[in-house]
């Protein structure tokens, strides 16, 4: 009886946290505050919230989480007090701002660990390490001269450049307002549109439900902006109607993480991420998601023609009684009537309209939420008290683990501060490239690659974009090209095994295995591995040069990205032949979509790459016909 009492007051409680953290950021629109107090108010409300919401396994775990909640409230409740106090102190702290700047560090290393694993955790620490230790380093391994506790603690904690920094303010000003206009367009029908209209235009055939898998996550992603989301949105519904038209577990997971992953590159939304890119570069939100457009759609369309080229003449054919969804398709017109169109439209239109005149981002978005609520209201699908209320307890769990992660980001952002790591290792890594470009920018991928493996792909971006961004940008790049550069990289991970976020959320709802899906994920996203090294070659792709310029130059990266997918699809019992020809398909596709247009003898040997890799497919169609491929499920490349 005590322990179900217990437990209903501790859900209550989790649910009003929930929703204190959405009201706070909505309150903090109107009325913000010192930029110290308000960021410890949001900080201090998630890490209660998280805590309340821990399960303990025993009475041992429960004692700690009541210890923890507690010292969240005395090192956060302690900023806010003394916040216009603290910055006067960050050179001359006492013992008490020293104690509780400890207190708060490791505070969030227990909340970063058990809220997001061990990964971030992990990585946090060794930069914390190397604040205290870096001095025995040698310099050209980013050796520094050493800093006290003292110093340390104060600069980590006494001042907005630290835990307090950036990034708690991106989360507060932006992350929090998206996360919202997501939640309340989901409750106002905006995402059953998209599904209605997605089904509507593929939903027939083999080929219909993963290519409707494609478009629903590319609509799903302009206003959402979250792998997990966009998985956990479309997949529950895409990967159990590919299942019925006899599409293999493994595929169907993998079709449906490699778009997902895409969600964070489509405007306007695109991630988390692209607030804090927006915050670091002071740059506008419609300059990034003007430069972003052409990359997306080119990620988009060929995934939809290798996902499509694969299940129709690469994979053998489902069951026969599993080929029909007719009766599960909606018309196209029952779909554009579905009310949803309406409140999806408005809440686009308007946010994108108002982004593309430069008006401020927080306005922006408060506008087109309430242009959304407003359509709403004439339809069936209108919002009401309660489902407004369901949105923003909804918004405020979701924004507890990133403000978590913002917290841990605040740790290592301000050791690359203090140490001076963020101008020492862009000159290391220069001298280790030699000076060269394209070796420069592959170890800055791999970099994103290797730190999206243990943490948040926004966070991974972050690191990666303070640390290595401005060596690009010496060697000649634009400082937006380079922070895409990296924000392209940092996604990547998701789809990239051993550990894939998005493939394993796709696997977990279609039940298949974890490591087949993600290689199949990376091989069909293979796009996104190879779209940003062609836009720092190509400032055409990021929107810059004349129409005609930008439309030829696209052109032929899409050929040259659709000669790759077309190589890397698989094939049924491959022959030598068959592999000469999709290596030569992969190289030359490459070469063709990605190196300067200048360097005219590259693409004339990618494009005779091209040729010969396409030739025995092209014989083998003019020999037997696609329609009979087709029909008896042979691969065209046998």
């Amino acid at each position: 009886m005590i322990r179900g009492v217990a437990e209903t007051a501790q859900k209550q409680v989790r649910t009003l946290l929930f929703l204190a953290v959405s009201l706070y950021a909505l309150y903090n629109y109107w009325q913000p505050g010192f930029p110290l107090s308000e960021r410890a108010t949001l900080a201090l409300l998630a890490v209660s919230a998280f805590f309340v919401s821990m399960q303990p396994r025993n009475w041992l775990a429960g004692a700690f989480r009541i210890a923890h909640l507690l010292l969240g409230f005395a090192v956060f409740g302690y900023i806010i007090l003394n916040a216009h106090e603290l910055p006067y102190r960050e050179g001359i702290p006492n013992s008490t701002d020293i104690m509780v700047g400890i207190a708060g560090v490791y505070l969030i290393l227990v909340a970063v660990k058990a809220c997001l694993g061990s990964g971030l955790a992990a990585v946090t620490v060794i930069f914390l390490l190397y604040l205290l230790l870096g001095q025995h380093l040698p310099v050209w391994l980013g050796g520094h001269r050493g800093f006290s506790l003292e110093r340390i603690i104060s600069f980590l904690y006494l001042n907005d450049a630290g835990i307090m920094g950036f990034a708690m303010s991106a989360c507060l000003k932006y992350m929090a307002l998206f996360l919202i206009l997501g939640k309340v367009l989901q409750q106002v029908g905006a995402m059953d549109f998209v599904m209605g209209l997605s089904r509507s235009l593929f939903g027939t055939g083999r080929t219909g439900p993963p290519l409707m898998a494609v478009m629903s996550s590319a609509l799903v992603g302009t206003v959402s902006g979250s792998t997990m989301g966009n998985v956990y949105i479309s997949g529950n519904m895409t990967i159990p109607l590919m299942r019925r038209v006899g599409i293999r577990r493994e595929l169907a997971a993998a079709i449906e993480a490699a778009a997902s992953s895409g969600g964070q590159i489509m405007p306007p939304v695109m991630g988390f991420a692209v607030f804090l890119m927006i915050v670091l570069l002071d740059v506008a939100y419609a300059d990034v998601i003007v430069a972003a457009l052409i990359p997306a759609t080119l990620y988009f369309l060929v995934l939809g023609f290798g996902v499509w080229l694969r299940i129709r003449y690469m994979e053998a054919p489902g069951q026969p009684h599993a080929v029909k969804t007719e009766h599960d398709q909606p018309s196209v017109m029952s779909a554009l009537l579905h009310p949803g169109l309406v409140t999806f439209l408005c809440a686009l239109g308007v946010l994108v309209y108002l982004l593309a005149n430069r008006n401020p981002l927080q306005t922006s978005v408060m506008i087109a939420m309430a242009a959304c609520l407003a359509a709403s209201l004439p339809w069936r699908v209108r919002i009401t008290p309660g489902k407004l209320l369901q949105a923003l307890v909804d918004s405020g769990r979701e924004l507890i683990d990133v403000a978590i992660a913002c917290l841990a980001l605040g740790i290592i952002a301000g050791t690359v501060l203090l140490t001076g790591l963020g101008t020492k290792l862009p000159a290391l890594m220069i001298e280790w490239s030699t000076g060269n470009l394209l070796l420069l920018l592959i170890c800055s991928f791999l970099a994103c690659i290797v730190l999206g493996l243990g943490i948040p792909s926004s966070l991974a971006y972050m690191l990666v974009a303070l640390l290595i961004s401005h060596a690009i940008v010496q060697l000649g790049v634009e400082l937006l090209d380079a922070h895409l550069f990296v924000f392209y990289a940092a996604l990547a991970a998701m789809i990239t095994p051993p550990v894939a976020l998005a493939a394993y959320a796709a696997a977990s709802i279609a039940k298949s295995d974890y490591w087949t899906t993600g290689w199949l994920a990376a091989a069909l996203g293979m796009p996104k591995y190879l779209v940003p090294f062609a836009f720092i070659f190509r400032p055409q792709l990021l929107m810059r040069g004349s129409v005609l310029d930008i439309l030829a130059v696209s052109a032929l990266t899409l050929v040259g990205l659709a000669a790759v997918s077309l190589g890397l699809t698989g094939t049924r019992n491959p022959t030598v032949s068959t592999l000469a020809a999709k290596v030569c398909l992969v190289i030359g596709g490459t070469l063709v979509s990605v190196p300067p247009l200048d360097e005219a003898y590259v693409l004339a040997f990618g494009t005779a790459l091209c040729m010969i890799g396409i030739a025995p497919l092209l014989l083998r169609v003019q020999r037997q016909g696609w329609s009979r491929n087709e029909k008896s499920g042979t691969d065209p490349w046998q």
